[in-house]
């Protein structure tokens, strides 16, 4: 609490409490002090890499006894779940924000729960009172609840919400649409995951924020909205440099027809779209969540000032160009197979990180990885089955052991094997490691030094064996 202690402080305490009521852009202090209160207000159990529709139910029950916050039912989805409109703020303009077009992208769910958590909080009251007068902010927190259910990103009719948007097929779509007709928001905001293997240019960086003002037309021309949305993705840009440098990529932006963000474009509103990626050692998203909530904080105090009026473009443009498959889980490098030849490997680990596969096979020395282990001093041990053909309890004593003799993966053909390790652990019904590295197989492989098994790469899992 800041307390003024004499009159003559006056004017001082007014200027810090004012300052103290909201983060100021670009600022690494106050940036890292809302980063304290985050961690007191952030929206528990939605720490996880998929959040289903009975997940944020309740919070929305919750919700709709809070008197600060309106809460109705916008629509259903295509088997009948309700979707949910909340609404803050008492402004004459505009704000919108929606997540979870697709079922399987959540991360950005968990931020507008923190979002709405910040404006409730009571050491917040002051920033709220700041902007409620001036702004209405408008969220969908889950506009595909099937497909959350389902953890897909398609809708139950098996059609991708997002290129809807003109046929509006969907009643999750027609959803959409009907509220921005209604709402009319001077601002929006279009939040997605993307995948965790897009880098920030050409750099070894995992791009963990992604951002677009899409455009309205093959010219690409811009806008007096679109405008407005290139200058703020510029300064929340200034600010996540702060914490995370070179984290922040840029999605080309060629004319979608038929995606939202570039039909709320055409309708005069200032999209923005935030894309929750990759961090390193962050599996379920947990930087981007937080930095996409720091984004619509420091977004409604820009909006509210009209900060970005002034703002060149400058800070827009310089933003890289995000790359696609920038990036790989694993990248075992320099192996040697049979004395005979060399090659590098990358592994993919599956959605939830549990599932190791060989991506690629060759020469893979330009890649970059969330994690690379250079094998040379190694040598890979050809495959080798362990046949289950009497009970056996796998610990990790047990399981280590076997490792230490060559023992990769298990053949357990009458679900003999108890498995009480939490390593990652290769099963089969029958012997079908290939001799040789292949495209598609289990990541699961033991390297020797001077003939004797030294260490074992099973899926993320690096096992000393000494």
């Amino acid at each position: 609490m800041i307390r003024c202690l004499r009159f003559t402080h006056f004017l001082f305490c007014l200027l810090l409490i004012n300052f103290s009521s909201y983060a100021a852009i670009g600022n690494a202090d106050s940036l890292a002090q809302l980063k304290q209160q985050y961690l007191n207000i952030q929206q528990a159990n939605l720490d996880k890499p998929t959040i289903y529709p009975n997940d944020i139910y309740p919070l929305i029950e919750k919700l709709k006894q809070n008197k600060r916050f309106t809460v109705v039912k916008a629509g259903t989805s295509y088997l009948g779940k309700p979707i949910y409109h909340i609404t803050v703020g008492n402004g004459p303009r505009k704000v919108f924000m929606w997540s979870q077009m697709h079922g399987d992208e959540p991360t950005a769910t968990g931020s507008l729960f923190d979002f709405i958590n910040y404006i409730d909080a009571p050491e917040n009251q002051a920033w709220f009172n700041r902007w409620k007068e001036q702004l209405t902010i408008h969220m969908v927190p889950m506009v595909n609840p099937d497909g959350a259910k389902l953890r897909q990103r398609f809708n139950a009719q098996g059609i991708d919400i997002n290129r809807d948007a003109k046929r509006l097929q969907t009643p999750e779509g027609r959803m959409l649409n009907q509220l921005a007709d209604q709402i009319k928001p001077e601002f929006g905001f279009n939040l997605h995951d993307q995948g965790r293997f897009y880098s920030v240019g050409t750099t070894e960086n995992p791009a963990t924020i992604s951002v677009l003002a899409p455009a309205f037309n093959d010219a690409k021309d811009i806008s007096g909205s679109r405008k407005s949305a290139m200058q703020l993705i510029g300064l929340i840009n200034e600010s996540i440099q702060q914490l995370y440098p070179n984290h922040v990529g840029r999605y080309d932006d060629t004319y979608s027809y038929r995606a939202f963000g570039d039909l709320f474009s055409s309708k005069g509103i200032a999209t923005t779209l935030i894309e929750s990626g990759g961090h390193h050692d962050d599996p379920h998203r947990q930087v981007a969540r937080w930095l996409t909530f720091m984004s619509l904080v420091q977004s409604i105090d820009i909006i509210k000032d009209k900060r970005y009026e002034n703002e060149s473009l400058a800070k827009h443009d310089a933003i890289p160009m995000n790359k696609s498959r920038g990036l790989v889980d694993l990248l075992l490098k320099n192996v040697t197979v049979n004395n005979d030849y060399l090659i590098d490997m990358s592994i993919y680990l599956g959605r939830d990180f549990n599932q190791g596969k060989v991506s690629e096979i060759g020469d893979i020395s330009h890649g970059v990885a969330y994690m690379t282990v250079d094998m040379s001093d190694y040598q890979l041990l050809a495959p080798k089955a362990y046949t289950v053909t009497k009970p056996l309890t796998l610990t990790d004593t047990t399981y280590k052991q076997l490792l230490q003799k060559g023992y990769n993966y298990f053949v357990d053909k009458q679900s003999l094997l108890t498995i009480e390790t939490d390593l990652p652990v290769i099963t089969k019904k029958r012997q079908s490691m290939p001799e040789v590295p292949q495209r598609g197989q289990a990541a699961s492989f033991i390297f020797t030094q001077e003939g004797k098994p030294k260490l074992a790469i099973i899926g993320k899992a690096n096992i000393a064996l000494d």
